[in-house]
């Protein structure tokens, strides 16, 4: 009996439907018959952008499963997501969105937890991880570029133009001969450069005997701000109450200072006879004259000491320096400073972890790379040229700590209160991708003792950390009179 084609054409249609429907149910895994071999969890997301239905599921990048539903719950996204009924996952276990590369697909990547925390029931919930987003990405990058470009502004009005450019030429000639000047000088005063340091060492030796008490009120202040900041705590209280004490000490210490120069301006004790007697006037002056003649000449300029120290919180280390001023006018001089500086270095160490290959069920270890900050003490040398401009404003470059740099500096009071930012250090390396940017102030609260106080590596976060500290500077007439008095004394 012959198949009429009407049959054959009606076989053939019934037979294409099947196999359509049947490839449906394999693509989509859809399930038939009120079977159900797939595990349902859900888990809650602040935001999903450009997750869809049927991204995958990921365990360490392998895929194990799909998203089958994205729903809004209150504020935030419900995602469900589907799985092997044979695959584990535990109380402990979290998800996170994560993308394949910059622009690549959304995925949920699964960490199945561990099977001491026991087993998540079907549609149960688990913990989620708000990973880093382009969004997010771009309004950080967007924040530092402002933040560079004010800077790059600044600088533009600070040195842009023709001028600019040629008092940066000044700048580079001035540092030349400056250079050369210091070559020289160092070689024809050698030894009374070395008596100077000595003299130096003496006073400071001095300064360490006669203020244990300042020094041990800084320790302590370092001491509650490095835990403050370490802890995050607002203990006000207890800080404003540090405070008081060690602004009582400075106030004791103050009369103890003011008592003895009163004595000494009177004439009383040996120091006060010294000073208030003529002869002992001649003699320091012609001491004076003496060291200005073994420095090579330089009569007419003026020196200038400055001793300082600071804490660094987040390294948990300090900084000691010892700068001098070379100034033959009042708008413009050269400094030197010779300071220890503790320097991060990021190294990297790799520990391994547990996690569950999905494919056997097994714990394995999966190594996992930490960046830590090592903190090196080093010594360093800065050299730099200083150019007063309207009185208020001091602009520097040269040398900073062994690295190119520059800066800018408010002075008002008659140089007591001082605030800079300084620029130096432009190489990227690995450890160091950014400029190091240094913020500074400084008051002078009685005679030549001040505070200060800043924040160091603003554009390196690894390395962002805040000092403070304080130091005693020597003016030109204070070091006539300890270099006199040391030429009497011989």
């Amino acid at each position: 009996m012959t198949m009429k084609l009407e049959t054959k054409v009606g076989a053939f249609f019934v037979a294409s439907v099947g196999v359509l429907g049947l490839l449906i149910l394999r693509m989509e895994k859809l399930e038939v018959f009120g079977g159900n071999s797939n595990a349902r969890i859900a888990t809650n997301f602040d935001q999903v952008a450009g997750l869809s239905l049927q991204s995958a599921v990921r365990v360490a990048g392998v895929k194990v499963g799909a998203v089958t539903a994205i729903e809004l719950e209150g504020k935030r996204a419900r995602v469900i997501l589907t799985l092997p009924k044979d695959f584990k996952v535990y109380k402990d276990a979290t998800a996170s969105l994560s993308s394949i590369g910059i622009l690549g697909e959304k995925y949920i990547e699964l960490d199945p937890g561990h099977p001491e925390a026991g087993e998540v029931g079907q549609d149960g919930l688990i913990a989620s991880r708000q990973g880093m987003s382009m969004d997010s990405l771009m309004e950080s990058l967007g924040g530092i570029s402002k933040d560079v470009k004010g800077i790059t502004e600044a600088l533009n009005k600070s040195i842009g133009g023709e001028e600019g450019r040629q008092k940066l030429d000044e700048i580079v000639d001035n540092i030349r001969v400056l250079t050369a000047e210091f070559r020289s000088m160092a070689q024809e005063n050698h030894g009374a450069i070395n008596s100077t340091m000595a003299n130096v060492q003496q006073m400071s030796a001095d300064l360490r005997d006669r203020l244990p008490k300042l020094a041990q009120q800084f320790e302590d202040l370092g001491r509650n701000l490095n835990q403050l900041v370490g802890e995050n705590k607002p203990e006000v209280q207890g800080l404003l109450q540090d405070v008081r004490k060690l602004t009582a000490n400075l106030q004791n210490t103050a009369e103890n200072v003011r008592s003895i120069t009163d004595k000494m301006n009177k004439g009383e004790g040996t120091i006060g006879k010294l000073l208030n007697d003529d002869s002992t006037v001649k003699k320091l002056n012609l001491a004076v004259d003496n060291v200005n003649s073994m420095l090579g000449g330089f009569r007419a300029m003026e020196l200038n000491l400055d001793l300082n120290g600071a804490r660094w919180t987040k390294r948990g280390d300090s900084k000691v320096g010892l700068g001098i001023d070379i100034v033959p006018s009042h708008d413009h001089w050269y400094s030197l400073e010779l300071s220890s500086t503790p320097d991060g270095k990021i190294s990297q160490y790799t520990s391994t972890v547990g996690k569950i290959d999905t494919a056997t069920g097994a714990v394995v270890q999966v190594p996992v790379t930490t960046n830590t900050v090592n903190v090196d003490q080093t010594f360093t040398i800065s050299a730099q040229f200083a150019k007063r401009l309207a009185e208020n404003f001091v602009f520097t470059a040269g040398i900073v700590e062994g690295k190119g740099g520059a800066g800018a500096e408010f002075r008002a009071k008659d140089d007591r209160f001082r605030f800079g930012a300084l620029a130096y250090d432009f190489s990227k390396r690995a450890d160091k991708p950014n400029p190091r940017y240094r913020i500074t102030t400084s008051y002078q609260f009685y005679k030549g003792f001040y505070a200060m106080a800043g924040l160091q590596d603003l554009a390196n976060a690894d390395l962002r950390t805040f000092f403070f500290g304080g130091g005693l500077r020597w003016k030109d007439e204070d070091l006539k009179k300890l270099v006199g008095l040391a030429s009497v004394g011989k």
